[in-house]
């Protein structure tokens, strides 16, 4: 079992830094990401936990689904489980994305068109560095997702053609809601710049050779990427889809790689206890088919880990929640992922979540050191109210609330788990991106289904184009 702390939010030390203290591990250490299974387990709380000796039951099959991965994962970019190489097989095509990204850096609005898989990854980092902040010499990026002919209408009114770009994402290069945008921002662009200019304000980002918008780059010389064909829309954050905003945007997408890459090495045994994110999914798995958890509640205690929930939700459901065709008589696979805000949710979530079913598995998100804590004054006649916030900072606050709401979860009987950030840079999401696409991949196998695809979401994709077409 891989169990790392879980105490006092502000700089202190991990088990590994105490483990080893050597000027070599000190950078390393200081990054990594705390990792605390322990209220998953029965003998932490209580009779709705996994046994231990359900762990080791199930180690044949762990070991067999890992063997899969590892065979699967040979081979580079053609590799089934291409998406777990990444930190390896992208560093290559970085130049080329940190080329683009600087001629991107001219503009004044950047409209990044996806949805999904190819906008929420870059959503969730960019969020959580807060690169809003970041100077006004940044670009400001403008993520356009869902069909809202008022909100687009609004920016095209506000912005200045001359200082504008468009980056179009589409794996498939013909997502219905991307392709609707673009098409909109095309020929606006047209007609505010002429054809021949308006090209040069256009970025693509598709599969290397199929697609209507790879056709478009084709055709009409405008500049793109590509993404990987085995890698798809929910586990591409750490190809061109995602790196090429968040370059634009000033993240270090080297760090963001090299985390990837840190975590990826924790992983490589076929133990649970030394492998985390073999472990969480042995845990999951084991919730859900033994214990009847049928909901997956993130809780980070962090407004910018919001959209990073955003990004679980669609991992987790579009991967897990699929028939297991393959075994006859079992029901569905896959826990329903749910996001909620500490503190915030505290006040309109955690009643339910503690006196209703006891069907949830809980995971807390806290960062260890903000580079910001403000004091909270106390004045003398204030200090009858709120004698315990005296000589006191926010962060005190937050991490009462959060150690409050894990122990009351706890006594309250529902299994969870705590990941510790940290800080908040892009080394730790990287290893936070790696750490859960792996533990996804681990549960589709252990389910017995292909947690690559997604059959029933194109069902609504093709019905969606019939009914425009006079479907009725």
């Amino acid at each position: 079992m891989v169990v790392l702390h879980q105490g006092p939010m502000l700089k202190r030390k991990s088990v590994a830094q105490s483990r080893n203290n050597s000027p070599a591990n000190n950078a390393s250490t200081l990054s990594r990401l705390h990792i605390d299974t322990s209220r998953l387990y029965r003998d932490s709380v209580g009779t709705e936990g996994v046994e231990r000796s359900e762990i080791d039951a199930l180690l044949p099959e762990l070991r067999s689904v890992h063997q899969t991965i590892t065979n699967g994962s040979a081979g580079g970019l053609e590799a089934e489980y291409a998406c777990l190489t990444l930190h390896d097989t992208m560093p290559e095509s970085l130049a080329p994305i940190e080329a683009m990204a600087e001629q991107l850096g001219r503009f004044e609005n950047i409209a990044v068109i996806g949805i999904g898989g190819s906008s929420l990854g870059a959503k969730a980092v960019h969020q959580a560095l807060d690169m809003e902040m970041s100077g006004a010499s940044q670009p400001k990026l403008h993520f356009l997702e869902n069909i809202d002919p008022r909100h687009l209408d609004r920016m095209l009114r506000n912005w200045d053609a001359e200082k504008t770009a468009v980056i179009a994402i589409s794996k498939s290069g013909g997502t219905m809601e991307t392709v609707s945008q673009y098409l909109i921002l095309r020929s606006w662009l047209d007609k505010q710049l002429g054809t021949n200019k308006a090209r040069e304000h256009q970025w693509l980002i598709t599969d290397p050779s199929l697609g209507w918008l790879r056709e478009l780059a084709r055709r009409e010389g405008l500049t793109s990427l590509s993404v990987p064909p085995r890698v798809g829309g929910r586990f591409s954050v750490l190809t061109a889809v995602g790196l090429l905003p968040l370059a634009v945007a000033g993240v270090d997408i080297r760090r963001l790689l090299a985390g990837s890459a840190a975590n990826a090495a924790r992983c490589t045994s076929d133990d649970p206890r030394d492998n985390p994110a073999m472990e969480m999914a042995a845990l999951f798995y084991l919730l859900d088919v033994k214990r009847d958890k049928r909901l997956s509640v993130m809780m980070p205690y962090a407004d910018p880990l919001q959209l990073f929930g955003d990004w679980y939700r669609q991992l987790w459901a579009e991967s897990l929640g699929k028939r297991m065709e393959s075994r006859p008589g079992k029901p569905p696979a896959g826990t329903l992922p749910v996001r909620a805000m500490g503190a915030v949710d505290q006040h309109s979530q955690l009643q339910m979540y503690l006196e209703s079913r006891c069907d949830k598995i809980f995971t807390f998100m806290a960062i260890d050191d903000w580079e910001q804590n403000l004091p909270i004054p106390v004045s003398e006649a204030d200090r009858k109210y709120f004698p315990y916030l005296e000589n006191k900072r926010m962060l005190d606050v937050l991490e009462a609330e959060f150690r409050a709401t894990v122990q009351v979860i706890s006594e309250a009987g529902h299994p969870s788990m705590t990941l510790r950030l940290p800080r908040l840079d892009a080394y730790v999401l990287g290893q936070l991106i790696d750490l859960y696409q792996r533990a996804t991949v681990y549960t589709g196998l252990l389910y017995g289904i292909n947690p690559l695809d997604q059959p029933a979401v194109e069902k609504g994709k093709k019905l969606a184009m019939h009914l425009l077409g006079g479907g009725h």
